[in-house]
């Protein structure tokens, strides 16, 4: 039987300090934390409460479910995060340049560029922070140890992807199976 094409999780990312998160904790405190966050979320604990309390991936207070991913299997077609992150980059170097083009003309000053500029980015950011739990992410495009874990679980199943610096580089991931 083949893997499924899409599932949705929720995760909890417990880092430390020698990885690319730079967690203020040690590999071995991150470990027995992973083990013991594994621990509750298995014994039935409000995951998206651990979410909040444990993950070291950013977390938006008003974000109702922290940490929520929907991946896309191998070879499965469909609209996908990265796509809409190069469309958002695409923006900000348009917007850039018109900005560039305002300056050079004299329309606005450096600092009505500098203002404008952060005001646009702050905005491509927030639909980014608003699109990240509807958009699905390629499996590809995620540490191997985070598809790898996720797509093994039946929904409602909660399993862990042990740190490893090729599969996961960032930390434990603790990752509960939503659909």
């Amino acid at each position: 039987m083949s893997e499924i094409e899409r599932i949705k999780i929720q995760h909890i990312l417990v880092s430390f300090d020698a990885t690319p998160v730079q967690a203020k904790r040690t590999k071995e405190e991150a470990q027995a934390l992973a083990g013991e966050v594994l621990e509750s979320a298995t014994g039935g604990a409000d995951f998206t409460e651990l979410v909040r309390k444990h993950s070291d991936d950013p977390i938006q207070d008003d974000d109702p479910t922290p940490g929520v991913y929907r991946l896309l299997n191998n070879g499965i077609e469909g609209e996908n995060f990265q796509e809409f992150v190069d469309a958002l980059n695409a923006e900000a170097e348009a917007k850039h340049l018109e900005i560039d083009n305002q300056i050079k003309e004299g329309e606005i000053t450096e600092d009505e560029a500098n203002n404008t500029m952060q005001a646009f980015v702050d905005d491509l950011r927030a639909r980014g922070d608003a699109k990240q739990e509807s958009i699905e992410h390629p499996r590809a495009a995620m540490v191997p140890a985070f598809g790898d874990v996720g797509f093994s679980l039946d929904v409602d199943g909660i399993g862990v992807a042990e740190y490893d610096e090729a599969s996961s580089p960032f930390g434990w991931h603790i990752i509960k199976r939503l659909a």
